[in-house]
């Protein structure tokens, strides 16, 4: 987003999704993990965001969480601020969304915010966030790491309005990215590609019609977030500013944008360029 403070031309968030790999402690990490995260840092060291939203920071070994969070930001230069684990069933320590801050920057933490729950619910949330003072400008922004469930339409929409109902009730500058395991309005769904998607990904993804036997996309994060006045950044922004230039897949093969971020609408008329790289999994050994 174009700034014009004393940051510099822009402020610059990234969102990175750690899938589990990286950091361990008291075993030996697997490869494939270390080069991940090795890649994963590589990119952001090279992109110089002063804020990072960060999904799936996990650990299979005890010690290894905070290891693996305090690494990654010391390699970074940031400070990190911790969620709560991601409420779906993982292995041994869980995952966790989490928030990098450039304080050297100048950013200034007011406040994090990782509940243990929506209020009245007991609801444990799929999301951290953080209140952020940006040098130069008149009002903080909340910034919003979030991780939906993979295989729960149900669980997917009962998180994401809790949380767009937060974001309406703070009337704050927001910006909401990560996980969102669904589809945008914007992306390509065609049929084809909905029928070769994973089975595990339907019931979250996708709509079924017993009449005619058809799968449909299932809008209704992105929806939500509309309503509230959230714009899928990539979205709006014109093909020029953004790499790649077409709103081609990210985190799934079945044509859509599972990892998105989305910014309250007098932010998003401020966005002025959107990349994204896609680190991929190494599959051989050098």
């Amino acid at each position: 987003m174009s700034t014009g403070t004393s940051i510099g031309p822009e402020l610059r968030i990234a969102v990175a999704n750690f899938r589990p790999g990286g950091i361990e402690t008291g075993r030996a990490v697997r490869w494939d993990q270390a080069v991940r995260w090795d890649k994963t840092v590589g990119a952001l060291r090279e992109w110089r965001p002063h804020l990072v939203l960060c999904q799936e920071i996990s650990a299979t070994v005890p010690g290894g969480l905070r290891t693996q969070l305090w690494t990654t930001a010391n390699t970074l230069g940031m400070i990190p601020l911790l969620g709560q684990p991601a409420p779906a069933p993982v292995p041994v320590t869980g995952t966790y969304p989490a928030i990098l801050v450039a304080a050297s920057e100048g950013l200034v933490i007011l406040d994090a915010w990782p509940p243990s729950g929506p209020p009245g619910t007991g609801t444990q949330p799929a999301w951290c966030e953080a209140l952020v003072q940006i040098p130069g400008w008149k009002y903080p922004l909340r910034a919003y790491s979030v991780d939906l469930r993979s295989r729960s339409s149900v669980e997917q929409r009962s998180q994401t309005d809790h949380l767009a109902g937060r974001i309406a009730g703070l009337a704050e500058l927001a910006v909401a990215g990560g996980n969102w395991n669904s589809y945008s309005r914007a992306d390509a769904i065609t049929p084809a590609a909905l029928d070769v998607a994973p089975l595990h990904l339907r019931p979250a993804r996708m709509c079924y019609s017993p009449q005619d036997r058809m799968l449909t996309p299932n809008y209704e994060v992105h929806d939500v977030l509309a309503s509230i006045g959230m714009d899928d950044v990539a979205a709006v922004l014109p093909p020029g500013q953004r790499e790649p230039d077409d709103l081609t897949p990210a985190g799934t093969g079945d044509g859509g944008r599972a990892d998105r971020i989305y910014l309250t609408r007098d932010l998003a008329g401020t966005a002025a360029r959107y990349a994204r790289q896609d680190i991929g999994d190494p599959i051989t050994r050098p």
